[in-house]
């Protein structure tokens, strides 16, 4: 059950960040525009310099460690995921709702795996 939970979370962390690329390559993605200004190509930048990297950081290190300090990275990455569903309801945007949901969900099953 253990390693399910850790590929699971694998996958839904390398997702997470790979939104971070698509939000480098191409920035309207997330918002759904059709085109960006020079202040929201800020804002990418700045959401991709979070989520890549700590993406992949949820996404390997419970393969490596286990303990508190592990399960507080995931569940740090729930309440991000959380946050990112709560935007999701407020924008009407349902796959980003499913989405955070069930990655939040992982990162919470997970944490309380590697504990």
């Amino acid at each position: 059950m253990r390693a399910a939970l850790l590929f699971v979370n694998l996958f839904a962390s390398l997702v997470s960040a790979a939104w971070g690329i698509v939000a480098l390559v191409r920035p309207a993605a997330l918002s759904g525009s059709s085109h960006t200004s020079g202040a929201d190509n800020f804002y990418v930048w700045m959401y991709a310099a979070r989520s890549i990297p700590f993406g992949l950081a949820t996404a390997f290190t419970p393969f490596f460690a286990g303990g508190i300090a592990v399960a507080y990275l995931l569940f740090t990455a729930a309440v991000i995921q959380l946050a990112d569903g709560v935007l999701g309801v407020e924008t009407k945007n349902r796959k980003m709702i499913l989405g955070a949901f069930v990655a939040a969900t992982v990162h919470i099953m997970c944490g309380l795996a590697v504990l």
